[in-house]
């Protein structure tokens, strides 16, 4: 870069020192002896009124995460999806083996079936006592039977009827336990829980899943880009207002409009956040790195054709013409583009005639005889 640099201003100085010469050089003042060129075009640089742009870096974030964790602990016996697969609601990503889980659901149903038996065998013995209590009743009322005997038969039945409702509940608690230990059982089975893409996987076959330990980032494709701006920018951001977003990493442009603008303003960056949905397309991911502008009023700029400026390397030039028709090779720094033109930042000024054709074909020094 810095041989470049030297080799321009060493082409510059050269020709400054032949233009001040009056086109003559050497100790014998010999004139210099210009190529002519024909049919180039030619544009003029001028200073126009231009949108301004406040220019800032975001990220595209998914508008819906999902971080999926393991409930059980036990050894990975499975991983059914692998990083950029799509997934379906409720589809099997991984398996973890649990032998203590199905220890508990076997002997929650055995509970179960313990407590339908003692249930049916509490039922038969109310069922018992009100028919016999039905029987001493009408005794009783007859007044064949003491009260004694009659008492001791109620209470019979009472007790009878009290078994039965315990019966009832230890059956009911037996069965919750059934279906706890299911669920827990079930949780060595993850299963996705949205519509998604995998975009991170955190573990592998025989891998040791820990309650709570991340397995695998699952992101919606549907995205959106969160940009932070300045707070000067806070009474003109507003939903509806675009934003120009370029993604470097997914070679996208897209022109969007703000759909959320967060009105806390960070006290350490002096920035608020906002958000745009953005079309969908599958080389977007949640993380990419984002290049935004955001109208910020107008502004007076110097304004140069697009077709004026030419690149060699890394540099920006411009072939300027001067009054007796030779180009001048410029280095120039651009600025934003509008349309047909580009802003320059430096080395052209308002008035400037440039050529706008044939740029590979000219060189410095040479005269135009007819520019137009």
């Amino acid at each position: 870069m810095k041989k470049s640099w030297v080799v321009l201003l060493a082409a510059l100085s050269v020709a400054a020192l032949v233009s001040s010469c009056g086109g003559k050089i050497g100790p014998g003042s010999v004139k210099v002896q210009r190529r002519t060129v024909e049919g180039v075009k030619t544009g003029v640089v001028r200073l126009m009124t231009v949108p301004s742009f406040y220019r800032t870096s975001g990220m595209i974030e998914s508008r819906n995460s999902s971080l999926v964790a393991a409930k059980v602990m036990g050894a990975v016996t499975s991983v059914r999806v692998d990083r950029g697969d799509r997934v379906r609601k409720g589809q099997i990503l991984l398996t973890i083996e649990a032998a203590g889980a199905r220890q508990q659901v076997a002997q929650a149903r055995q509970a179960v079936l313990e407590a339908e038996e003692a249930g049916r065998m509490a039922d038969e013995q109310k069922a018992l006592a009100d028919t016999t209590y039905m029987r001493y009743k009408r005794l009783h009322d007859e007044k064949a039977v003491a009260d004694q005997e009659f008492d001791e038969v109620s209470t019979r039945r009472a007790v009878a009827g009290i078994q039965a409702r315990r019966a009832g509940a230890a059956l009911a608690r037996a069965q919750a336990a059934f279906a706890l230990a299911e669920t827990y059982l079930g949780y060595a089975t993850v299963r996705s829980p949205i519509n998604g893409i995998v975009v991170e996987k955190k573990v592998d076959v025989g891998s040791m899943a820990t309650p709570g330990a991340p397995l695998l980032v699952l992101e919606e494709p549907e995205y959106r880009v969160s940009v932070a701006l300045d707070e000067h920018l806070r009474g003109k951001a507003r939903p509806g207002m675009p934003l120009m977003v370029r993604v470097p990493g997914a070679a996208l442009e897209e022109t969007v409009p703000i759909t959320q603008v967060t009105p806390w303003i960070d006290p350490m960056t002096r920035t608020f956040t906002v958000r745009a949905r953005m079309p969908y397309s599958p080389l977007l991911q949640g993380g990419l790195y984002v290049k935004v502008l955001v109208p910020d009023g107008r502004k007076k700029a110097i304004m140069a054709p697009a077709s004026a400026i030419g690149r060699r390397g890394e540099l920006d030039f411009a072939y300027v013409v001067g009054k007796d028709g030779v180009l001048e090779l410029r280095a120039v720094r651009t600025g934003s583009a509008y349309k047909n033109y580009v802003e320059v930042l430096s080395g052209l000024a308002p008035g400037d005639r440039v050529t706008v054709s044939d740029f590979d074909s000219l060189s410095q020094g040479l005269r135009l005889k007819a520019a137009r």
